[in-house]
């Protein structure tokens, strides 16, 4: 029997229940990403992307599977966008980090906790990701971004998620990018405020130069959480080649207003 109409016999209401995998894993020797590639270019649905339906559809499905997204910083920003994409079946991530978790890291930062502290960022991200969605491939490198040397690693990359926290070395960020036609989305918060745009360059945004206002006005948890899911939406916008935001966005958690700048 092909692992195809092994796959189809074990289809429940429409929907490929996780437990087939493991008796797929068995049966045919193969890896969870190959049954969850072998599925959606058929059509399955895994019973996992149940609740993704009617706003993502199969073939959607599939496309997120065969994407490539690179986060640039596996701290506030960026874990909760690598935990929203793994969620949603983006199937291959790149998590870039050299910093390790720390205790002032603890009230934000989606997976850190004690236990985890004083442990790279992106391999214990990368652990986590792999343990909600085996189906993901991830790529964990445990050295922070420079641009002079590291530019050559965005190349395969669809989409680049900018969860840095340095003004100058996002602007730059967002300048390559833009200088090489490559989908980008951008994010910072500070306080109960956050920005956002996407691939367009971000000069204006940071017109003075020194730490971002996240210094001064601190980071609590829920407006990394917002701000992470306003980014990545617009990363599956890009990815599904549905329209996004064409000019930055700022909102303002505290008084509820959303600004189009």
């Amino acid at each position: 029997m092909k692992l195809l109409t092994f796959l189809q016999t074990y289809v429940e209401d429409g929907f490929l229940p996780l437990k087939v995998y493991a008796k797929a894993m068995e049966t045919f020797q193969c890896s969870f990403r190959e049954i969850e590639q072998i599925a959606l270019e058929n059509n399955i649905t895994p019973l996992r992307y149940k609740r993704n339906q009617k706003t993502i559809s199969v073939q959607e499905q599939y496309q997120l599977f065969n994407a490539t997204v690179f986060i640039l910083g596996c701290g506030g920003l960026g874990g909760f966008v690598s935990e929203f994409l793994t969620r949603i079946g983006v199937g291959n991530l790149i998590l870039m980090d050299g910093d390790i978790f720390e205790e002032h890291n603890l009230n934000r930062q989606n997976f850190s906790s004690i236990k985890a502290l004083g442990s790279s960022k992106s391999a214990v991200v990368k652990s986590a990701l792999e343990a909600i969605n085996p189906a993901v491939h991830i790529t964990s490198i445990p050295s922070f971004f420079e641009l002079d040397k590291h530019a050559s690693l965005l190349e395969n990359a669809d989409v680049v998620v900018d969860a840095l926290d340095n003004p100058t070395l996002k602007a730059s960020l967002a300048s390559h990018c833009k200088r090489h036609n490559q989908a980008f989305v951008h994010a910072a918060i500070a306080g109960y405020s956050a920005q956002f745009c996407t691939s367009r360059l971000i000069d204006d945004l940071y017109m003075q130069e020194g730490d971002g206002a996240e210094k001064t006005y601190g980071n609590p948890s829920f407006t990394v959480a917002f701000a992470a899911a306003i980014q990545s939406t617009e990363v599956i916008k890009l990815l599904l080649n549905k329209p996004h935001l064409d000019v930055p966005l700022r909102a303002d958690l505290w008084e509820y207003e959303f600004n189009l700048l």
